[in-house]
């Protein structure tokens, strides 16, 4: 009774609310006269003149005491102080406070009280209780004190095993105290425990706790009692990975603009920007990459980091996503030891660390959008930009990104190509000459590089001469474009990197391209010198125009590069599908996704 009149002080309390809080739904017929019985025992023991009296007030009872007498109150004042001081970044008076109010508790409130009452308000003060240990602990934590709250916070969450709360504090706790392998394990035991008792997930504050953890970015709750200009986290990794870049760009002003306007609408909108850059092999696409992206890193001041994903490798297979998030990992100086294994939960913390970060991911040589679902990053602030020879319809379709074809360069800028690579004066003293070369190398900027290489080793030479040369009999439209040294500037190579991408029947209508006598020809034309139906041709054709080995210029009309048209009729004057062999060198990977 005492209770009840306690927890209720300066309130009347009916007589049938006493019953109900003594008996609940088990009164005895004589409750009434026992409720009576109770008041005249407490007033006895309290005393008539005392300050604490049981008074008659409206038909109920109501015990006057003053509010310091009761340790409830005492402590909900000091309880309340203790947030006003936390609240003005008086980290030390807070917890001072909070731990007074907290040795005012002598065990378990109401406990040996019997009713049903004093049962709910065990469970009510349990909670005020386990509250105000849980707000103490936070201050210790936001203090520095990770080991000291650690400790006892290891206490409270086995007392309390599904409080999240006391989870997530701990969690911060370990990792301020360099413990983060343990702290990753108290969430997974708390989520197992969550599941199976709750049949529940953490919340998502605490697995937002668990992900920056995860990602070595966590920030820890800054305080007043730290020396100033102490970090709070080691530092950042800012890794600079992108490859030499081109001191200028010729002919691609456009695209690079429309690159430059999705990183500015990306930073209005707080979204990811993600772009692909595609086109027929030779035309410049990582050049072009390589060099937007160094142009764009001081939009990226957390790094760049760079992957070839070998999408397109001379034999070598796709790498595998999970091996390139581990190089990326460790780059932003995740340990090896704290790298998951699969490419999912890699894929997770690759994403956790770009969360807070403005990164540049370039990623080289796509082979398919599920090779990249992992490798993108997710938060506001990075972009990933894309290499790939084929048209990654699928990345466009889900993650909106912004497709760039590539082109030949025009006339113009292939020659101001030429001209800033062996001099203005060579070059205007023969403009005839430079044409020449121009229509050889197809205004593909691979082969006029290589041009530029070779005549930057022979200044006395004539271009003209040079054009001579690679116009002879003896050599073949590609011949002239060979090289020894590297591979990558062979343009025969090249192609062959993308005409190894495709898949029987559309390397076989490759080949068969090669009898039409106009770079410039119409699907009915391509069926009758194939002898199959021009339905098939523009499905087969379609594949050929996502390889950017044709392109589309009307309904029903194509058109091809020069050079490429040299390679299909190589090709088809080796007669592969005569003698057996597959028409691309790794059928596995024929059907593109």
């Amino acid at each position: 009774m005492l209770a009840s009149l306690l927890l209720r002080a300066g309130r009347p309390v009916s007589l049938s609310k006493l019953v109900e809080d003594v008996w609940g739904d088990e009164a005895p017929p004589s409750a009434i006269g026992s409720v009576r019985t109770y008041i005249y025992r407490l007033r006895q023991a309290l005393g008539e003149q005392s300050d604490s009296s049981v008074r008659l007030v409206d038909g109920g009872y109501l015990l006057h005491i003053q509010p310091d007498a009761l340790d409830l109150n005492r402590f909900k004042e000091t309880a309340a102080r203790a947030r006003e001081a936390r609240s003005t970044g008086d980290l030390a008076s807070a917890t001072s406070l909070l731990t007074e109010g907290l040795e005012m508790w002598k065990g378990v409130a109401l406990a040996g009280v019997p009713g049903p009452f004093a049962g709910q308000q065990r469970s009510v003060l349990g909670e005020l209780r386990l509250a105000c240990a849980e707000e103490q602990l936070a201050c210790e934590v936001e203090r520095g004190r990770y080991a000291e709250a650690a400790a006892e916070l290891s206490a409270l969450l086995v007392e309390h095993p599904l409080r999240e709360r006391v989870c997530g504090l701990l969690m911060t706790a370990l990792y301020g105290a360099g413990r983060q392998s343990e702290a990753l394990t108290i969430y997974h035991t708390t989520s197992h425990v969550l599941r199976q008792h709750l049949g529940v997930n953490p919340s998502p504050e605490l697995q937002q706790v668990h992900e920056r953890i995860l990602s070595g970015r966590f920030q820890l709750p800054q305080s007043a009692d730290r020396p100033k200009g102490a970090p709070q986290t080691p530092p950042p990794h800012a890794p600079a990975q992108l490859p030499a870049a081109l001191p200028s760009l010729v002919g691609r002003e456009r695209e690079q603009e429309q690159v430059e306007r999705l990183v500015a609408d990306a930073e209005v909108s707080s979204s990811v920007a993600i772009c692909t850059v595609g086109g027929l092999a030779g035309v410049g696409k990582t050049a072009f990459a390589t060099t937007v992206a160094h142009r764009l890193a001081d939009r990226f001041p957390d790094g760049q980091l760079f992957a070839d994903l070998q999408g397109a490798g001379p034999e070598a297979e796709p790498r595998d996503p999970a091996h390139v998030l581990e190089d990326f990992l460790q780059s932003l100086g995740v340990r090896p030891e704290d790298i998951p294994e699969t490419a999912q939960a890699r894929g997770l913390m690759f994403r956790g660390l770009l969360a807070d970060r403005r990164v540049l991911v370039v990623l080289d040589n796509a082979w398919n959008t599920d090779q990249l679902k992992h490798l993108l990053p997710g938060g506001p602030g990075s972009m990933a930009l894309v290499t790939s020879r084929m048209q990654l319809h699928a990345l466009v379709a889900a993650y909106q990104a912004l497709p760039l074809t590539l082109m030949p360069l025009s006339q113009t800028d292939a020659r101001n190509f030429l001209a800033r690579r062996l001099g203005a004066a060579r070059t205007a003293a023969e403009p005839e000459a430079v044409d020449r070369i121009i229509r050889l190398a197809a205004q593909l900027p691979l082969a006029l590089a290589n041009v530029a290489a070779r005549a930057a080793y022979r200044p006395q030479l004539r271009l003209a001469s040079l054009a001579d040369e690679y116009e002879a009999p003896e050599h073949s439209a590609l011949d002239a474009f060979a090289s020894d040294e590297d591979q990558a500037l062979d343009v025969r190579a090249s192609i062959t990197r993308s005409y190894r991408l495709l898949d029987t029947e559309t390397a076989a209508l490759f080949r068969d391209l090669s009898a039409c006598p106009d770079p410039m020809f119409a699907a009915s034309q391509v069926a009758d010198l194939a002898g199959r139906s021009e339905c098939r041709v523009r499905q087969v054709l379609s594949r050929l125009i996502r390889a950017h080995l044709v392109s589309e210029i009307g309904p029903g009309r194509y058109s091809w590069n020069r050079l490429v048209a040299a390679y299909a009729a190589e090709q088809a004057g080796q007669g592969l599908l005569d003698q057996g062999k597959p028409a691309c060198g790794r059928t596995s990977r024929g059907q593109h996704p």
